[in-house]
């Protein structure tokens, strides 16, 4: 099984390959993580009902990823 990190790290692979390097300002990677962040409490809500772990967990999965990519774009632009 993997771990935290490598999975996701295979999740911001999967983000640089569908929408390549992605260098937005703070405030619209902040939209993306709010958006993500709202997919993963409908699964923690849809988790307590129907018992959808899976979904949870690649929902925390994006979430992580997103703030990674977010932190990678900050260093690449000089805003961190």
């Amino acid at each position: 099984m993997k771990i935290f990190e490598e999975l996701i790290n295979d999740e911001r692979m999967r983000q640089d390959e569908k929408w390549g390097e992605q260098n937005h300002h703070p405030a619209i990677w902040l939209a993306i993580l709010t958006e993500e962040l709202g997919e993963l409490s409908t699964e923690i809500l849809n988790r307590s009902l129907y018992s959808r772990m899976t979904e949870m967990q690649t929902e925390l999965i994006q979430v992580a990823a997103v703030c990674k990519a977010m932190w990678e774009s900050g260093k690449r632009n000089g805003w961190m």
